[in-house]
């Protein structure tokens, strides 16, 4: 039985809303409008908040959205579900993990935006539009909350996928907060991370998923609960070392 078209009509619209807002951005971030004045508004205002416990706190969110822990994150989703024979589903979803770490980069080495603490990175990660870290943590942790959604029955379901997406919006603001990103730096990759969310949801969705798939959610939801506190803990004296200007 083939999912209704009505639903993957929604992702669609989901999907071009998030891409048109980004493109929007991505003329701001060239000059074409001024985000500039906006990004310095909302960062002035962000600063005025920062005090020493809710530093530590946005140094722990903002740790997992790393690329590290994210490629782990990432590997563990895929793994699950190749170990549950979904193989156009792993498949898809690894090429979503993939393609998005390499636009992130190309778009950043294209715009090459300055930071707003410019010393913070080298290289091609140097630049900020958009950000690495709101973009990747939107496609790994919303498709988790898109299959713990899918799968998970009563308060359960609720309360993992609005946890998740909370997550995702708190490690987008890290960013802003720790100056890492500007603040549309941090808009513009949760709309390119939730655009290509929504085209992988499309995939996933018409490949109609078994009810296998609530087992194919427990591994990484747990995976997740063990590890991120414990990779948090690993990361924040990394963090107050080179994020020194709040530490």
């Amino acid at each position: 039985m083939a999912p209704p078209k009505n639903i993957i009509a929604r992702h669609v619209a989901v999907g071009a809303v998030c891409l048109l807002v980004f493109f929007v951005l991505t003329l701001g971030a060239v000059g074409v409008w001024d985000a500039e004045a906006v990004d310095m508004t909302l960062n002035h205002a962000v600063a005025a908040w920062r005090r020493p416990v809710l530093t530590n706190v946005m140094f722990v969110i903002t740790s997992l959205g790393d690329s590290a822990y994210l490629i782990f994150m990432g590997l563990l989703i895929v793994a699950t579900l190749a170990a549950r024979r979904a193989w156009r589903a792993a498949l898809a979803t690894a090429v979503a993990f993939l393609l998005l770490p390499f636009l992130v980069s190309t778009i950043k080495g294209s715009i090459a935006r300055i930071r707003p603490t410019a010393d913070l990175y080298s290289g091609a990660d140097a630049f900020s539009f958009p950000s690495g870290h709101a973009s990747n943590s939107t496609l790994i942790y919303g498709t988790l909350a898109l299959l713990a959604f899918t799968s998970l029955k009563g308060t359960a379901r609720w309360l993992v996928s609005i946890g998740l997406v909370l997550l995702i919006i708190l490690i987008a603001f890290s960013r802003i907060y720790t100056g890492a990103h500007w603040p549309s730096d941090s808009l513009a990759g949760l709309a390119l991370g939730a655009g290509v969310l929504s085209a992988l949801s499309c995939v996933l969705i018409h490949m109609h998923p078994t009810p296998d798939t609530a087992r194919t959610t427990t591994l990484p939801l747990t995976g997740f609960a063990l590890t991120a506190p414990v990779y948090a803990w690993y990361a924040l004296p990394f963090a107050h070392t080179f994020y020194k200007a709040l530490a």
